[in-house]
Parts: structure tokens; sequence; C-alpha cells
């Protein structure tokens, strides 16, 4: 356990602290804000807008199950697990964003990873570029202070597992039809 904390504020320090820059310091809260609820809500809405087949509009119904999933499974764990935020526990961390809940897992990671799984398995071809802004959102999540790398790598996982699983239960019931993911 003690191994796993020193990583985490070893890595924290790395980014929060050494690896800041001016262009990071404008990009990054950008890019925090495609894993928001808002931002995956809002792609959902214009799925079912814009759909034009039958997928469409089962993608809009997977993403906003996965939203539902993921925030409940991660705010379940936040109050039983109760980490405290890395600013909290390293008062010397530049901090661009002030986050009120507990730390672990990070919510961001998990609903990036899962709307990341959930599109993946309906355009094979975005899969790499997906999974990129995950990981983005992801390091975001550090870099602006609010997150250590295991808050993040549990939230990717939990993610990860809401995606698979919500796609599995699409192609199951014959809400989608079957995908190569």
């Amino acid at each position: 356990m003690y191994l796993l904390i020193g990583i985490d504020a070893t890595i924290f320090q790395l980014i929060n602290g050494s690896w800041t820059n001016p262009f990071f310091d404008l990009v990054m809260p950008l890019i925090t804000e495609l894993g928001s609820g808002e931002a995956l809500f809002l792609i959902s809405a214009l799925c079912i807008i814009l759909r034009k087949k039958k997928d469409k509009g089962a993608l809009a119904i997977l993403l906003f199950a996965g939203l539902t999933i993921t925030y409940y499974a991660v705010t379940f764990l936040k109050v039983l697990v109760a980490r405290p935020r890395p600013f909290i526990l390293m008062p010397d961390s530049h901090l661009f964003i002030i986050e009120k809940s507990f730390s672990f897992p990070s919510n961001h990671a998990a609903q990036s990873f899962m709307a990341a799984t959930v599109l993946s398995g309906f355009f094979a071809a975005w899969r790499m570029p997906l999974f990129i802004i995950a990981v983005l959102v992801c390091y975001s999540r550090i870099y602006l202070g609010v997150h250590f790398l295991s808050d993040v790598a549990a939230g990717a996982f939990i993610g990860i597992l809401a995606g698979y699983g919500l796609l599995r239960f699409a192609r199951s019931t014959g809400l989608t039809e079957e995908r190569a993911f």
C-alpha cells in the first residue's frame, strides 16, 4: 500500500509540478471538459437528434446508460474509499480547478473511457483517437491537481468495464447489430 502511495505521489509531482508549462496550463482545462458528464450528455443528445439509422439511436441510449452507470459506481466508491484529493494531501501542488468530492476513483476517467469504449464499438476506425482522448482526459486530471494516477487508472478500468458490458448487453438483446469489438 505504501508503495502505491509513493508511486502516486511521485507521478503526481512530476505531472503537476515538474512538467507544467504555459501552453498546457491553457489546454488542460479544455481537455478535461471532454470527459465531463455534460460534454458526453451533449454528444448523446446529438446522437439522438442526428440519427439516421437504428444504431445511432442505440448509441445514444448506450451513452446515456453508461453515464448513469459510471456516475453511480464512481460515486459509491468515492464515498466508500473517501480518499482526499491530492491538493489536500499535498498543499504545494499547482491547483487549476477545485473539486469538492473525494478523489478515488476519477469520474472523468470513467466517463471518458466508457464513451471511448462504446463509441469505438460503433465507429471502429475511430478507436485509437477515442482512446487517446480518454488518456489525455486522465492526464489532464493529474495535471490540474485533482487526481492521482491510481484514481484515473481505477476510473479508466470502471469505464472500460461499463462500456464493454453495455456493448455486450446491446448485442445480446438485439439493440445493435454484431460488431467486431
